[in-house]
């Protein structure tokens, strides 16, 4: 099985095929699907690819997928309002580049595994959660279920919930506000920037190497 799967929700919370461009979706559930066809095609050609040229092809689509500005301030906690402007955005991109670096370290081979959409279902505050799952080459599924707001004439993913439960924004900002309050903005940077240069080498970053296997 490949390293894809062995992860908390941070690298399940998972978008249109490797040549077609950022994605437009008319609903969540397009969005989710769209999403599982450009993780099927990364699987398949990932030898080919290589880390770099699996990096290139999910750059464009996790950025129109994923609102990443939020998710990196409800990651921050209350620490969010003390940052500086320049802070914030340091701070979203090298939230986004470690979303990055972990899709593609460990999308990194296929053995058969397919993605299924289960259904929507209405949530707070007009979002929208996909249930959605992994279904292993053995059969097994595993759910990766995802959380949608809408954005202007789009819709873009909040939240992932591992196994219907864990949420990756919770798993973040119980690590994101620790390190803040012992070790500042630096140290949060700097902790970041360390677990993407181990990605790049074929490493697991430390504490994201949960495996889901059974």
């Amino acid at each position: 099985m490949p390293k894809s799967f062995r992860c908390l929700a941070w690298i399940c919370f998972a978008v249109a095929g490797l040549v077609a461009g950022p994605v437009s979706a008319a609903s969540p559930k397009d969005l989710i699907e769209k999403l599982n066809a450009t993780f099927i095609d990364v699987m398949k050609n990932a030898a080919t690819l290589g880390y770099d040229g699996r990096h290139a092809a999910l750059e464009p689509v996790l950025n129109d997928a994923y609102d990443f500005p939020e998710m990196t301030r409800v990651s921050s906690g209350r620490y969010w309002r003390d940052l500086t402007d320049e802070q914030k955005q340091q701070l979203i991109e090298t939230f986004k580049e470690y979303s990055l670096a972990t899709y593609a370290a460990r999308f990194d081979g296929f053995s058969g595994e397919r993605f299924e959409v289960l259904g929507e279902d209405a949530a707070p505050a007009d979002n929208v959660r996909v249930n959605n799952q992994i279904v292993q080459s053995n059969g097994q599924p595993i759910r990766i279920d995802y959380l949608l707001r809408p954005d202007g004439a789009g819709w873009r993913i909040v939240d992932v919930y591992l196994k219907s439960s864990v949420s990756e924004l919770a798993v973040r900002r119980s690590e994101f506000t620790s390190v803040l309050a012992k070790e500042g903005f630096d140290g949060l940077i700097a902790m970041l920037e360390t677990k993407i240069a181990a990605l790049k080498k074929g490493a697991p970053a430390d504490g994201d190497d949960t495996s889901t296997e059974n």
